[in-house]
């Protein structure tokens, strides 16, 4: 008498296990795909928007070369002031010396008058005079900390 005797399978070698279903795979090679997809977009469009800044630092550039070869090209003239007439000063007498160098006139709301005290002191101190104890602070705050400067890419190193 023979019996046999049947063990539970492991679960790995079950014989009703499932297999990986083909749908699955498909919709996680289509996630792949699109995200590779939305990847190569990303850098195409990076590559285009600096080959777009490329170009237009080149037109700006050759603008800035066009607008000084024509006004090199323009000959500038100015009639001689006499000997011993000081130089303009007066709206009136450089309205001429600027319509033969082609400026514009200027707008009205772009004009700013300040006040004389505003632009130089009353009371002007001579060099021989003790500075402020302010200018002295300020001079010790810079040797204590000094500020920060940018610096340009193009240095080798």
């Amino acid at each position: 008498m023979n019996r046999d005797v049947r063990r539970p399978l492991a679960s790995w070698r079950s014989p009703d296990r499932r297999a990986l279903r083909p749908e699955l795979w498909v919709v996680a090679l289509a996630a792949v795909a699109m995200l590779l997809v939305e990847v190569w977009q990303s850098s195409r469009m990076a590559e285009l928007c600096l080959a777009l800044d490329h170009n237009r630092a080149a037109v700006q550039q050759a603008q800035a070369r066009l607008e000084y070869l024509q006004a090199r090209r323009r000959p500038l003239v100015v009639p001689p002031r006499p000997p011993g007439r000081p130089p303009p000063t007066t709206r009136s007498e450089l309205a001429p010396q600027a319509a033969l160098l082609g400026l514009a006139p200027v707008d009205a709301k772009q004009v700013v008058q300040l006040p004389p005290e505003y632009l130089a002191a009353a009371d002007a101190r001579t060099g021989s005079e003790p500075r402020p104890v302010l200018a002295w602070a300020e001079r010790a705050s810079r040797a204590l900390v000094p500020e920060a400067t940018a610096r340009g890419r193009d240095h080798t190193d």
